[in-house]
């Protein structure tokens, strides 16, 4: 099925640059770059993204848009198409600066035993080592976005605004990917 083409100007120059109309192809990004900047430093804004980390975002996007113009069909406006490239492209690097700065999987944050270990009943050793285990082995086979959520969220303790801030999603999308991951790891763990 074919879409209706609703935005006829942005599609005609589209058209042109792909025929190698270079001055199509200007006017079409210097309608976009302005938005582009302020679409990427506002949905950046409460991460931990430098400014080097927004303007590779930026350079990324128009690289990716200029590279996949061709897939433009003029169901939208050509700023849209290219705002989603850069929403991708946020989306990729905060999770790869988040990723960097502290949401490794911590297996030693889950296994750390009571100080008073040797004055524990063997029993509760064993039983303790094997619920760790079990702990262990269920995080293993959760997707790495859940596992990040419950190492932040569950075992470091952090709070929603706090993992808001580091990965630049919505402190609802946060409550959210919890309770997703908290419903998935239990399945995991009752199956076990």
């Amino acid at each position: 099925m074919v879409k209706e083409i609703t935005y006829i100007e942005d599609f005609k120059l589209v058209d042109d640059y792909l025929s190698g109309n270079t001055d199509s192809g200007e006017i079409l990004y210097a309608k976009v770059y302005v938005k582009l900047l302020g679409y990427v430093y506002n949905y950046t804004s409460k991460s931990i993204l430098t400014e080097e980390d927004k303007n590779e975002i930026i350079e990324e996007t128009l690289k990716e848009s200029i590279e996949k113009i061709y897939k433009y069909d003029g169901s939208c406006q050509f700023t849209t198409f290219v705002l989603g490239f850069a929403k991708n492209k946020c989306k990729e690097k905060i999770r790869k600066k988040s990723n960097i700065i502290t949401i490794e999987y911590d297996e030693e944050k889950i296994t750390e035993e009571d100080c008073n270990i040797y004055n524990q009943d063997p029993a509760i050793i064993i039983v303790n080592k094997e619920e760790t285990e079990r702990i262990n082995t269920t995080m293993s086979k959760l997707q790495e976005e859940d596992r990040q959520i419950i190492q932040l969220r569950i075992i470091n303790e952090m709070t929603a605004k706090k993992i808001s801030e580091i990965t630049g999603e919505n402190i609802e999308a946060i409550y959210s990917r919890c309770r997703r991951a908290i419903k998935k790891f239990r399945k995991i763990y009752e199956e076990m």
